[in-house]
C-alpha cells in the first residue's frame, strides 16, 4: 500500500511540519494521523464475503506518456490545454502540481478561503481549490510567508517534486541514497527512484515537465488501483493474486473463524501494504463454536456450520461439567445450532461458568467432537409471552421466550374472565396448551389472552400482558409428515401438535405375523415430534418395515385415519459409546456418564472398572450401579477414599443397549477429587542463632496469604503484636508448602534474640509466632486457625524427636515421621540394625517425613525393623542440627502402621496331609470366622478342571498356628486319580493380619492328596446327611448326643458355647432374652471325615430349647 505522508515545507527545506486541524485530515487508529486519500486501504467489496475469492475490474494498463496523461485526465487528475494538447513537454507550474497531488491524494478541495496574495489569486482562478487544499493539508505551503505568496505559475524541480511526493506517501528513505541531486534532497529522490516515480537518470535540479509529473502520478494511481483476489487453503493460509500476477502466500498468527469476516494485511514484493476483509465460507460444520446459556434450563450449542439432524439430536452426544442431565435435543432450521433442554429436577445455576461435552455428531464425512466448552450461565431477563396460537375451538397454545415453571390457570384469563380449565405445559417447557371446560369459551372469532405472574427457573416473574388471537374451526386430521428410525426407536413427526394424552407407546407398532410388537415408551421432543422406544428386546427389523400408529388426535379432537403406517428403514446404530464425563460425586464415588445408554450387565461388572490413586495404587471398586432414571449414568463405588486431586479410571468392555451392543474403546481418564480439606501445620523449626522459623504445611499454599503480614502474630517483649516487615521477611519455600520467618538483626536499635526469658538491657525478645488465616491454593483456611492453636514456640533451636507416624509402606520401604521438617541429611544418618534388610537410600523433601528405602524384603509385619537414627546427621528445615544422640524406630514404636499384606511364599510345596493341605503366611492372620475365610479361595481339581465349591461343602478352611490356613478337601468320593489343585485367592479382604491389611493374591498348585476309600468316603457323606436334628434331644438344660452313625459311622461333638461331656450337652440360659451356640458333629470312619453344624437356640428361664440344622 502506498502510504500518505506528513506535510512538508515546500521548496525552501527538508523540514517537516505538523498538518493543521481540518476536515482534510482524517485520525486513523492507533493515533496517527493521516491525509486521507483513495490509496489508504484496498477493501474488498460485499460480494466478498459470499465467495472463496474476490476481485476488483481494473482498467486497461497505458503505455506512452500521452495514453498516461489521457487515463489521468479521464480521471480528472489533469487537464489539457484550450487548444485539446497536453503539451507533455512544458514544465510543470506550482498550481498545476498541487491540483496534481489534491486528485491523487483525495484531498478535498476547499472553496472560500483565501490564504495567499498573489496577483490573480482569487475566487475565479480554477487553481485556488487546489492551493488551500495541499496547503490545509500541509503539504505545500506558499514561498514568501510573510507577505502570503505562493507563486502559483513559479516552477517545481524534479527533486522538489521527488521531496514532496515522498512525504506525502509516507515512503520509506533509503540509508544509502545513490544519485546527484542537492544533499538535502538526495534521500527523498532515492525513494522516489526506488517506487518508479521517477527516472534515475534525470537531471534532478532541472524544473520538472509536465511529461514527468505524468509518469510519477500515473505510477501512484496505478498502485492505487492494484486489485487482487483470495484463496482460503484452510483456516490459517490464504493466498492472494495481484492484478499485476504477483501472488502473495500469507500464513495467519490466528486461524480464521468459519463464516466470519476477519481483517487481514499483506505486503507484495515492493513493499506496498494491503488490507483485505477475508471470508472463509463453510457450509458444514468443522467445530463447535461456542455455547451459551440464557436462561436456566436450556444450554445452545453453536457449531461453525451445518451438522446431522439426527446425530445433532441426540442427547446422548452431550454432557455438562456439572452432571446436569440433558432431557432431549432441538436443532435450528439452519442446522447450526442446538438446543439442549435439561431433565427434570436439573436447572443451570445462575451466574455460574458451566461447560459442555460434544461427541459423535456428524457433520459431512466428519464428527465433532469438543470437550468441556465453558461458558457462563446468565439469566437476566424476564420471561415474556412470544406467541399465542388457537389450535381449534377447544385449546389454545401459548409459548414463552424461555421455559417456565409452576404454570397454573391462575396465570391466565380468558376474554376478560378468569381461565377455568386444564393447562398442559409440553416437554420443553416453553408451550403451554390451555383447554377450557368450558366447550364455548373458544367459539370461532376474535380473543384475548391475558398472561401474568408466570415464573422462569431463575425465579423472575412474567408482567402482565394481553395477547389478541383469532379461532377458527379446525376439522382436519393430524397426519404422519415424517418418521425415522433405528433398530431401537421410531421418531414420528406429525402435521399439526396433537394432544400429548392421547400419544401412547401402546398404540405404536410394527407386526411380526400377526402379532404387534408395541412400544415401551414414549418421549415428547416437540408439539408435534415423539419417539418411541422399543428397546433391544423388541427392535425393529433390518430393512423397510411399517409401522401403525394409532389413536392420536390433535387438540379439536380430530383422530389420525385408522390403520395408519409409515414404512421405515432403521439405520443400524454401529456408534461405540463413549465416556462423556467422569466426576467425584464423593471421595468414595465416581459417576460416569456415557454419549449413550449403556447395557447393565456390562455396566454393572465390577471387573470393568479399574481405580488407581494419585500415587498410582490401586482403589478396589465395591460396585458400579446404572442409574434407574438415565440409563448413560454409572455410579462406580469404591472401598477407600480416592486421592485429593487426580486419580486415573480406566474403562474397558461395557456396552451400549443397542441391538448390536457395540463396545467401548478402553478408556483411561482422571477423576479429579476437589480438595476441600483445611491446610494444617505438618512441622516446624526454629533456630535461634540465625534466627529462623520454617513452617511446613501438609499442602501448596497461596503465597498471596503466605506473604501477607496480617496473616502472623508475634510476642515481642511479652507483648503481642502484628508481624510487619521492619520485623521479620517473610519466604516462601518449597514450592509454597513452607515459609520461612527471618526476624531482623535488631528492632528499634535494640539486638533480637529468640527467647522465652525477659531481654538482657540492648536486647529485645521474641518468644512466640502465630500463624493466623494463611489458605491453601485452594482456598481452604489453615485448620490451626480455626482452633487457634497454630502457635510456635521460639524460646530454642528445634530439637528433633519422632513424631506420630512410622508407616511400614511396602517390604523395602519405611516412612518415619519427625517432630520437625528435615532439610538434609550426611552420611549413614539412619541403620537398620546388623543381620536385618540393610538401608539402601533415604529421601528427604523437608517435611517431617523422611522415606528410608532397604536393599532387600523386610517382614510383613516389620518385625525385623531395628533403625537407629543419628540425630546430629539430619539438619532441620531452619538449617541446624536436629539435634544430639539417636532415635530407635521399631514395630513397637508408638504409632507403628503396617500397610504391607501377608504373603504365601508360592515358590513352596504346600504341605498335604491326608485330604488336607496348609496354607503358611508371611505373619500372624485372622478372620471373622472359619466359615468366612472359606470365601478368601477358589479351588480347581485339576485332572477335570471341576471347582470345588464352598456352599456345596466340598472344601472348609479353619485358621490354624496362627500365620497358617489348612484346607480340607472333602471331594473324595468324585476323585478318582491322583491330581494336583490349582489355589487362588478371589476374596483377600476376608482374611486380614492384624493391620487389617487383606492378604497378597496368588495362584499355586497342590500335589500328592491321597485318594481315599470310596466305600469309606460314601459311607461318612451318607451318615453326615442322615444326622438330622431329631436325632439331638433336648431335656431341660440337657441334650442327648448320638455318638454313632450310620454305616459304622463314629460321632463326636464339639460346642462354641456350654458344655460338652461325653454325649450330653450342657446349654448356658442367657439372664434374659435368647442366645445361640453352635454344636459341631464330627462323622468319621476310617480315615475319613466330615462335619456338620447345628444352631442351638437357648432361651431365658426355663423356656424349651431348641435345635436345628445349621
Amino acid at each position: 500500500m502506498l502510504n500518505s505522508g506528513k506535510g512538508v515545507h515546500w521548496l525552501m527545506s527538508n523540514t517537516s511540519y505538523p498538518f493543521k486541524e481540518n476536515s482534510n485530515v482524517m485520525n486513523v487508529q492507533g493515533g496517527e494521523k493521516k491525509v486521507m486519500k483513495k490509496i489508504l486501504t484496498v477493501a474488498l467489496s460485499t460480494a466478498m464475503a459470499f465467495s472463496m475469492f474476490a476481485s476488483v475490474a481494473f482498467g486497461d494498463t497505458a503505455v506512452t506518456p500521452q495514453q498516461k496523461f489521457d487515463a489521468l485526465a479521464a480521471k480528472g487528475i489533469f487537464n489539457g490545454y484550450p487548444d485539446g494538447s497536453a503539451h507533455l513537454e512544458k514544465e510543470m507550474t506550482r498550481a498545476e502540481f498541487a491540483k496534481v497531488i489534491t486528485k491523487l491524494l483525495g484531498l478535498k478541495e476547499v472553496t472560500g478561503t483565501l490564504s495567499y496574495k498573489d496577483k490573480g489569486y482569487d475566487a475565479k482562478n480554477w487553481a485556488v481549490p487546489y492551493i488551500e487544499a495541499v496547503t490545509a493539508a500541509g503539504i505545500m505551503q506558499g514561498q514568501d510567508s510573510v507577505k502570503k505568496i505562493f507563486n502559483y505559475n513559479g516552477k517545481v524541480t524534479i527533486q522538489e517534486m521527488a521531496t514532496v511526493l515522498t512525504r506525502a506517501l509516507k515512503l520509506e528513505i533509503p540509508a544509502n541514497p545513490d544519485n546527484n541531486a542537492a544533499d538535502w534532497a538526495k534521500g527523498y529522490v532515492q525513494a522516489a527512484i526506488d517506487k518508479g516515480l521517477i527516472s534515475k537518470d534525470a537531471n534532478f535540479k532541472a524544473n520538472a515537465s509536465r511529461s514527468q509529473l505524468v509518469e510519477a502520478a500515473y505510477a501512484i494511481d496505478q498502485a492505487a488501483n492494484i486489485t487482487f483476489t483470495y484463496k482460503v487453503v484452510d483456516p490459517s493460509n490464504v493466498e492472494f493474486t495481484l492484478s499485476t500476477g504477483e501472488v502473495v502466500k500469507v500464513k495467519l498468527d490466528k486461524p480464521l473463524e468459519a463464516n466470519k469476516e476477519t481483517e487481514v494485511k499483506f505486503k507484495d514484493a515492493a513493499g506496498n501494504e494491503y488490507t483485505a476483509k477475508v471470508t472463509w465460507a463453510v457450509t458444514t460444520a468443522t467445530k463447535v463454536q461456542g455455547a451459551s446459556a440464557t436462561n436456566l434450563k436450556e444450554v445452545v450449542v453453536k457449531f461453525d456450520g451445518e451438522v446431522d439432524k439426527d446425530t445433532a439430536e441426540n442427547a446422548a452426544n452431550y454432557t455438562l461439567r456439572s452432571g446436569k442431565q440433558v432431557d432431549s435435543v432441538s436443532l435450528s432450521d439452519d442446522k447450526t445450532t442446538a438446543t439442549l433442554l435439561l431433565k427434570d429436577g436439573s436447572v443451570l445455576t445462575n451466574n455460574k461458568t458451566e461447560a459442555v461435552s460434544v461427541s459423535n455428531v456428524k457433520a459431512g464425512d466428519k464428527t465433532i467432537s469438543a470437550s468441556n466448552v465453558e461458558f457462563s450461565v446468565v439469566d437476566n431477563s424476564l420471561p415474556e409471552v412470544s406467541s399465542v396460537k388457537s389450535l381449534g375451538t377447544k385449546s389454545l397454545k401459548v409459548v414463552f421466550s424461555e421455559p417456565v415453571s409452576n404454570v397454573t390457570q391462575s396465570n391466565f384469563s380468558l376474554d376478560g374472565k378468569e381461565f377455568f380449565g386444564k393447562v398442559t405445559v409440553s416437554n420443553n417447557d416453553r408451550t403451554v396448551v390451555l383447554t377450557p371446560f368450558s366447550t364455548t369459551a373458544l367459539a370461532v372469532g376474535d380473543h384475548k389472552v391475558t398472561v401474568s405472574g408466570v415464573k422462569d427457573y431463575a425465579g423472575f416473574v412474567s408482567l402482565a400482558s394481553s395477547h389478541d388471537f383469532t379461532v377458527a374451526e379446525d376439522t382436519t386430521a393430524p397426519t404422519i409428515s415424517e418418521a425415522t428410525a433405528t433398530l431401537e426407536s421410531v421418531t414420528v413427526t406429525f402435521s399439526e401438535d396433537v394432544d400429548v394424552d392421547t400419544v401412547s407407546a401402546s398404540k405404536v407398532y410394527w407386526k411380526s405375523g400377526s402379532s404387534k410388537i408395541t412400544a415401551v415408551s414414549v418421549k415428547q421432543l416437540a408439539d408435534n415430534k415423539f419417539r418411541f422406544d422399543f428397546g433391544a428386546d423388541r427392535a425393529l427389523p433390518t430393512g423397510a418395515v411399517s409401522v401403525f400408529v394409532e389413536g392420536v388426535k390433535d387438540y379439536s379432537g380430530n383422530e389420525i385415519a385408522k390403520d395408519t403406517s409409515v414404512v421405515v428403514n432403521p439405520v443400524i446404530d454401529q456408534t461405540r459409546p463413549e465416556v462423556g464425563n467422569v466426576t467425584a460425586d464423593d471421595a468414595r464415588t465416581i459417576k460416569v456418564t456415557f454419549s449413550k445408554a449403556v447395557n447393565k450387565e456390562t455396566a454393572e461388572k465390577v471387573a470393568n472398572y479399574t481405580v488407581k490413586d494419585k500415587d498410582g495404587k490401586a482403589i478396589s471398586v465395591k460396585s458400579a450401579t446404572r442409574d434407574l432414571n438415565d440409563n448413560k449414568v454409572v455410579r462406580v463405588s469404591l472401598y477407600t477414599d480416592l486421592s485429593v486431586g487426580n486419580n486415573t479410571l480406566t474403562i474397558q468392555n461395557v456396552k451400549d443397549d443397542t441391538r448390536l451392543q457395540n463396545t467401548l474403546l478402553d478408556y483411561t481418564g482422571t477423576v479429579t477429587l476437589a480438595d476441600k480439606n483445611a491446610p494444617e501445620i505438618d512441622s516446624s523449626a526454629v533456630n535461634t542463632q540465625q534466627r529462623r522459623v520454617v513452617v511446613k504445611f501438609n499442602k501448596k499454599m497461596d503465597v498471596e496469604s503466605l506473604t501477607n503480614y496480617s496473616n502472623y502474630l508475634v510476642v515481642i517483649d511479652n507483648k503481642t503484636q502484628p508481624l510487619t516487615q521492619s520485623i521479620a521477611d517473610i519466604t516462601p519455600l518449597q514450592d509454597a508448602s513452607a515459609v520461612a520467618i527471618t526476624f531482623a538483626d535488631s528492632i528499634n536499635g535494640k539486638t533480637v534474640v529468640l527467647t522465652d526469658k525477659d531481654a538482657a538491657p540492648g536486647y529485645t525478645s521474641i518468644s512466640k509466632l502465630q500463624i493466623l488465616a494463611v489458605r491453601d491454593a485452594n482456598g481452604n483456611v489453615l485448620k490451626e486457625f480455626t482452633t487457634n492453636s497454630g502457635v510456635v514456640t521460639l524460646d530454642q533451636s528445634t530439637q528433633v524427636k519422632l513424631g506420630d507416624k512410622v508407616e511400614l509402606v511396602d517390604r523395602k520401604t519405611v516412612k518415619v515421621k519427625f517432630s520437625n521438617g528435615i532439610y538434609s541429611y550426611a552420611g549413614n544418618a539412619i541403620v537398620n540394625a546388623n543381620g536385618n534388610p540393610a538401608v539402601s537410600s533415604i529421601d528427604v523433601d523437608g517435611t517431617s517425613t523422611v522415606t528410608v528405602h532397604f536393599n532387600s524384603d523386610l517382614n510383613t509385619d516389620g518385625s525385623n525393623l531395628d533403625l537407629t537414627v543419628y540425630l546430629d546427621r539430619l539438619t532441620t528445615t531452619a538449617g541446624n542440627v536436629a539435634g544430639t544422640g539417636t532415635l530407635n524406630v521399631t514395630k513397637d514404636t508408638p504409632g507403628f502402621t503396617d500397610s504391607v499384606a501377608p504373603v504365601v511364599d508360592t515358590d513352596k510345596k504346600f504341605a498335604v496331609t491326608g485330604n488336607s493341605f496348609v496354607i503358611p503366611f508371611s505373619e500372624s492372620i485372622k478372620s471373622a470366622s472359619n466359615e468366612a475365610a472359606v470365601g478368601a479361595f477358589k479351588i480347581i481339581r485339576n485332572n477335570d478342571n471341576k471347582e470345588l465349591l464352598a456352599v456345596d461343602k466340598d472344601f472348609t478352611v479353619e485358621i490354624i498356628n496362627g500365620n497358617q490356613v489348612k484346607v480340607n478337601l472333602n471331594d473324595a468320593a468324585t476323585r478318582t486319580v491322583d491330581t494336583y489343585y490349582r489355589v487362588s485367592v478371589i476374596g483377600a479382604s476376608l482374611i486380614t493380619d492384624a493391620k487389617g491389611n487383606p492378604i497378597s493374591t496368588f495362584d499355586n498348585g497342590v500335589s500328592d492328596v491321597v485318594i481315599a476309600g470310596a466305600t469309606d468316603t460314601t459311607d461318612v457323606t451318607t451318615a453326615a446327611k442322615a444326622l438330622t436334628a431329631a436325632d439331638l434331644k433336648a431335656n431341660g438344660d440337657a441334650i442327648t448326643l448320638p455318638e454313632k452313625g450310620e454305616n459304622g459311622t463314629t460321632i463326636s461333638w464339639a460346642a462354641d458355647k456350654g458344655t460338652v461331656n461325653g454325649t450330653t450337652y450342657t446349654v448356658v440360659r442367657p439372664d434374659n432374652g435368647s442366645d445361640t451356640a453352635t454344636l459341631t458333629a464330627t462323622i468319621k470312619k476310617g480315615d475319613q471325615s466330615t462335619t456338620k453344624a447345628f444352631v442351638v437356640t437357648v432361651p431365658t428361664g426355663t423356656d424349651e430349647v431348641t435345635v436345628a440344622a445349621k
